[in-house]
């Protein structure tokens, strides 16, 4: 009888890659996440599931990708596309066991992505440790000593301010009924635990889902749902709820004023390669 925790091997050190497929009529057939995992790695699917791991109900993926550590699968990382770029993939989700979060980097994995799929990387809801790891490697930079510039591109579902001050995580949130647009950014609030995305003409613009110009769709400002790991860890929706510039307006006034004062430096910095 197989032991339904051990590892599987990669004898080669390359995890396998599984990809979407089509039929005669171009019709395209993504990824079960769940499924897949749940029928090839059952370790990693009782791990996610023991950790409160969080995979929303149903979601599927383009590409799903073994994470190898001395030859062992020991997580995974999958990718989706986006309309936002075309020559652009979205990591979704990057579950490593507990175990091995010190031997396993991000930047490396996104890394050898990029090259793998020829396509630049996105990273979708990322958590503050994640933020935390590409500042480690440099691919950040912290502004008045919370805002964040990263190298990699940052994509979030857009919700109201309201929204993302009730206190409910993304985790718990119902979208049943939100027709959701992305917001594509670099910037994220170390404090807040939040991606930030900026209007790009109207300074007060604030989103909301009862009232869409979709020509205008990059037009508002937002910020991300807290995340269920980040609150645990950094308490980010007491936060947010006691946050003057949030209760008061001025936030998003005050980080566009922080990258206005900067841009010379962000550029330049961004340039670098």
């Amino acid at each position: 009888m197989v032991n339904p925790n051990k590892k599987v091997k990669r004898p080669n050190g390359l995890g396998n890659v599984y990809n979407y497929t089509t039929d005669d009529e171009g019709n395209v057939f993504a990824l079960p996440i769940e499924k897949l995992i749940k029928e090839n790695y059952i370790y990693l699917y009782r791990a996610v599931k023991e950790e409160g791991y969080y995979i929303a109900p149903n979601d599927s993926c383009f590409f799903y990708k073994d994470i190898v550590y001395d030859n062992e699968v020991v997580g995974f990382t999958t990718f989706k596309n986006t309309n936002i770029n075309k020559d652009a993939l979205v990591m979704q989700y990057f579950y490593v066991l507990p175990e091995y979060r010190d031997k396993v980097f991000l930047t490396e994995e996104i890394d050898e992505a990029s090259v793998l799929f020829e396509s630049s990387i996105m990273i979708e809801y990322p958590t503050r440790d994640m933020v935390q790891a590409l500042l480690k490697h440099r691919l950040g930079r912290v502004f008045d000593e919370r805002i964040l510039i990263s190298r990699i591109p940052f994509i979030v579902p857009m919700f109201s301010l309201d929204d993302v001050q009730k206190g409910v995580v993304r985790e718990q949130f119902d979208t049943t009924d939100y027709k959701c647009y992305n917001k594509m950014s670099l910037v994220y609030d170390m404090d807040l635990c939040a991606v930030v995305g900026l209007a790009s003409t109207d300074e007060d613009s604030l989103y909301d889902e009862n009232n869409v110009d979709e020509e205008q769709i990059n037009n508002y400002n937002v910020i991300s749902l807290p995340l269920k790991e980040d609150n645990e860890k950094y308490g980010c929706i007491e936060k947010r709820a006691n946050d003057p510039k949030l209760n008061d307006g001025t936030y998003f006034k005050y980080v566009r004023k922080l990258m206005d004062d900067n841009e010379d430096i962000i550029q330049n910095w961004l340039s670098l390669i």
